[in-house]
């Protein structure tokens, strides 16, 4: 007996073929793979996300991924909201065996074994159709939050005996350019999440985060922050780049040199030597120095989180130590303290880049822009950006 392929997969789960029509076109590149960064919220933004919450969201995050062809960069999983950097590639073909291994990562083993019965029920021709329909959920930004989101709510709701939904509202999606700056931003603002909230000192210290998961051993939190400081090499922050520079003249003058022109026809050479090296970082270690770096700029505060708060409550000026540190900054902003002002750029916009690729991206969706529009991007407040702007719809989604 052949099973038309209309007909659904018996019992709960995901039907073998059912079409998910979207509200509103996203704002999303057309072509070729791209770097996005997603957020959604608990309803009401109650704290409903205690430790057991977490880790089953995490799990359940990653295992979509794998499914979906999609690799977390990094992420972090808040009491009331998540935050995840992902790379969405491009459609890829994929034997009926992978097919099988992908729905394994999702599915229990009593409904793989069903499927695979339905689909030997078919000749090959519906077979590949069969496939086909699967193959069509992968590296697809929706279909992974969809899933994602509803799994994770029938989980819940099961969990804690509950009924409704778990979400609020749709999730906010940001497209990030794949530059060095635009990546390292939008990871570090993510990664700093805890810190914003009070809730640690170090962002290694919440685990329910890619830099924390990384820190303590997690492979595959680490492969994403590897992937990111390839990326990102030749883009450190300034000041590690004067810190070294300052270095390399200190060794000059042990040496016999004197500062000038003449010693910079040395130092610039090396420079750019040790930019080439960065650019393949060693081990786990360097990436994870690399990266702390754009977590914490020079002069970041590290003290007590109950101890600012008093501060800034009982506080009428500043004191002499604070002062002596921004004469020591030169006014310059660390880049940590730069980031938690980014909230509406990084989660509430549309995308982050430079002019060229914003242009793009508001030229394939046109119709999402008001007709008299004509600049994408609108520039970062601040200095630091270099070049990195905002683009952002008249109304949020």
């Amino acid at each position: 007996m052949i099973i038309p392929l209309s007909s659904k997969i018996p019992g709960p789960g995901w039907p073998c073929v059912e079409k998910v029509v979207q509200k509103r076109e996203r704002v999303l590149p057309k072509e070729g793979g791209y770097f996005v960064h997603v957020t959604s919220r608990v309803r009401g933004q109650d704290f409903l996300l205690g430790t057991k919450e977490k880790e089953a969201f995490r799990e359940l995050a990653f295992r979509w991924a794998e499914f979906s062809g999609i690799s977390v960069v990094t992420y972090c999983v808040m009491s009331n909201h998540f935050h995840l950097l992902l790379w969405v590639p491009e459609k890829e073909e994929v034997g009926h065996d992978e097919v099988v291994r992908r729905l394994k990562l999702v599915w229990s083993k009593d409904k793989v074994k069903e499927w695979e019965a339905f689909y030997g029920l078919h000749p090959e021709e519906d077979q590949k159709k069969l496939d086909a329909q699967v193959i069509d959920r992968m590296c697809d930004l929706a279909e992974f939050m969809r899933v994602l989101k509803h799994g994770y709510t029938l989980w819940y709701n099961r969990t804690h005996d509950c009924k409704g939904a778990f979400w609020d509202a749709r999730y906010r999606s940001v497209v990030v350019e794949g530059t060095p700056l635009a990546l390292m931003s939008v990871a570090a603002y993510i990664d700093l999440n805890p810190i914003r909230a009070g809730m640690v000192e170090d962002p290694m210290e919440y685990r329910w985060s890619g830099y924390a998961a990384a820190c303590g051993g997690g492979k595959t939190e680490q492969k994403g922050l590897d992937v990111l400081v390839r990326l990102s090499r030749g883009h450190l922050p300034q000041k590690a780049e004067g810190v070294r520079l300052k270095q390399l003249r200190e060794a000059q003058k042990k040496e016999g040199g004197k500062p000038g022109t003449g010693d910079w026809r040395a130092i610039g050479p090396q420079l750019e030597a040790e930019r080439k090296q960065r650019a393949a970082p060693k081990d786990w270690g360097e990436v994870q120095a690399a990266y702390r770096l754009w977590l914490y700029a020079k002069g970041e505060s590290k003290a007590d989180v109950d101890r600012i708060r008093k501060k800034m409550r009982d506080r009428k000026g500043f004191d002499e130590v604070e002062v002596m540190a921004e004469m020591e900054r030169m006014g310059e902003v660390p880049m940590a303290r730069m980031l938690r002002q980014r909230v509406k750029t990084f989660s509430r916009g549309v995308a982050i880049g430079g002019d060229a690729f914003l242009g793009r991206l508001m030229t394939e969706h046109r119709g999402s822009f008001g007709k008299d529009r004509k600049a994408a991007g609108r520039k970062l407040p601040g200095k630091g950006w270099l070049g990195m702007e905002a683009l952002r719809v008249t109304s949020d989604e």
